[in-house]
């Protein structure tokens, strides 16, 4: 969740080519997520979905941006205040314990995360406890493949045990979406 991230990479984040292989408002979209859901955007970043996740809830929907880097956090406070976005809450969060409360959220969004985290059981404990049930889990990783972008190989986590990690505490894959080459999503849900 962004652990050792400096302020001067915050480009690499959001810049024009990440975007064209990773847009944000085309992935929302083609989740069905719909106005007025409470979502966790955990491992949020600078916001990259955050913005476009609240934009999609509206004002009678919530998401709460979590991170555990305050940099992070600091810099998708300026975006969302120079956006004047009202429904987006910023939560300083460990690791394993986002600081919401139980059943809390209908979704779970986490975009880039896993492969970092340093137990994926116990992270995935913790997006199972703020969920409602029936709520859903949306994972995005990297494609356990070689490229220029992203982390390196041997830090990637392939679609297959990403799945069987979901399963493990307990919820059902619904389906997997690729998006392009580089990421997949596993769609989940809590029961």
């Amino acid at each position: 969740m962004g652990k050792k991230f400096k302020a001067k990479n915050i480009e690499k984040l959001d810049n024009p080519l990440r975007r064209k292989v990773l847009p944000p408002k085309k992935i929302i979209k083609e989740l069905g997520i719909q106005g007025g859901l409470h979502i966790a955007d955990v491992g949020c970043g600078i916001g990259y979905f955050t913005i476009p996740l609240a934009e999609q809830t509206g004002e009678k929907g919530k998401v709460y941006a979590i991170d555990i880097n305050p940099i992070m956090l600091n810099e998708i406070k300026k975006r969302v205040d120079k956006e004047n976005i009202t429904n987006v809450e910023i939560i300083h969060s460990a690791e394993n314990n986002f600081r919401l409360k139980g059943k809390s959220v209908d979704i779970v969004f986490t975009s880039t995360v896993l492969h970092e985290v340093d137990s994926p059981s116990k992270f995935l404990k913790e997006c199972k406890r703020v969920l409602m049930g029936n709520g859903k889990l949306f994972i995005l990783e990297w494609n356990k493949i070689e490229e220029k972008i992203g982390p390196p190989i041997h830090k990637r986590i392939d679609i297959e045990t990403t799945k069987k990690f979901v399963i493990d505490v307990g919820f059902k894959v619904k389906k997997t979406i690729n998006i392009g080459n580089s990421f997949y999503i596993v769609d989940s849900l809590n029961y």
